[in-house]
């Protein structure tokens, strides 16, 4: 159990744009069995999920992780909400597996987030917001994420795609991915710095939150932190928890 009694107070403080950042933040961290992310062969044994019971019926389930994207290395993680992954992107044009593994360009690592409403309710009871980082500059203030208003984006899709019944959704994202750097009315704000950039060493900060619907006094929040280094082969293939703690200890007294 981590930060429980933060969750009310980061959802207020997202509307305080020069309040920084505080990720990560979870109630528990680990598993997610039956989790796939939208994608398949996405791990799903290192996860930051927030579970809060809403009018004693309701558990809504909030998660967020990150992982190697196609052949990339493995994302490796603290087991407490910090990812670390490398610098770089593939090319968009799916020639070379190893170079170019998919069509569409990206960085080498995704973030996946996942929402469940359990008990009798629906996604459309809730307010869910997506937020996400383009400054590789540590605690990023809120007032500059980019965010995604998920209900608004089920709404676009939903004919013919997602039901308004739907209880869960589950997706894997790249910050490459054109419609995070794109403005749409209602959806989608972008960052207040311009663009991503892969290649940029630094912390990338993720949350994902919930109000419900006309009762905003019932809150959620999960957070996570990618942090993009130059990490050791060894401890890049591995994950060496002797690697990670010396880079902590480096990024720490930098």
């Amino acid at each position: 159990m981590k930060n429980v009694a933060k969750l009310a107070g980061l959802v207020f403080a997202l509307a305080l744009p020069g309040i920084a950042s505080a990720t990560p933040i979870y109630t528990s961290f680990g598993s997610l069995p039956g989790a796939n992310f939208g994608g398949t062969g996405i791990p799903n044994n290192a996860v930051a999920k927030t579970e809060v019971f809403v009018n004693g019926n309701d558990q809504v389930t909030l998660a967020l992780t990150a992982h190697g994207r196609y052949t990339n290395p493995v994302v490796t993680d603290n087991a407490a909400g910090d990812y670390f992954a490398g610098p770089g992107q593939n090319c968009g044009v799916a020639t070379d597996p190893v170079s170019c593994p998919s069509p569409s360009q990206g960085a080498l690592w995704n973030f996946a987030f996942y929402i469940d409403v359990g008990g009798g309710g629906k996604l459309s009871d809730y307010n869910f917001t997506l937020y996400y980082d383009f400054d590789p500059g540590a605690n990023t203030p809120f007032g500059q994420l980019g965010n995604v208003n998920i209900n608004n984006y089920l709404g676009a899709i939903s004919s013919p795609g997602y039901p308004a019944t739907a209880t869960l959704f589950q997706d894997s994202q790249n910050l490459l991915f054109s419609q995070f750097s794109t403005p749409f009315a209602g959806i989608v704000t972008v960052p207040t710095i311009g663009s991503f950039n892969p290649n940029a060493l630094g912390e990338y900060n993720f949350y994902l939150t919930f109000t419900k619907t006309n009762l905003p006094l019932f809150t959620g929040a999960v957070g996570i932190d990618m942090n993009v280094v130059p990490v050791p082969a060894a401890v890049w293939l591995f994950g060496s928890a002797l690697g990670l703690m010396g880079f902590a200890r480096r990024r720490s007294a930098a």
